[in-house]
């Protein structure tokens, strides 16, 4: 089914729908809609103030859960040992 056909295919189906179902797509049109024009909105901001959009930001979280995966952390007692050390 090309594209032309699908949508006769759904203008005909949305003709025949209930108003729940409706509703219903529109809520999902409308959040789609939504996420695709706030990706580039500032989600976040790095330690030193660089904003970061919400593509960024998922990436730097994969980053951290990566590098504390590989052992790259430390615990709260080792924290507190070098706390007291300043």
């Amino acid at each position: 089914m090309n594209t032309e056909e699908k949508r006769k295919t759904l203008s005909k189906w949305i003709l025949e729908t209930d108003e729940n179902v409706l509703n219903e797509v529109e809520a999902i049109y409308n959040l789609k809609s939504k996420e695709k024009q706030s990706s580039n909105d500032i989600v976040a901001y790095t330690i030193s103030g660089k904003a970061l959009n919400k593509e960024k930001y998922i990436k730097k979280i994969k980053e951290a859960e990566a590098s504390f995966d590989e052992g790259n952390f430390i615990t709260s007692e080792e924290l507190k040992k070098k706390m007291l050390s300043w």
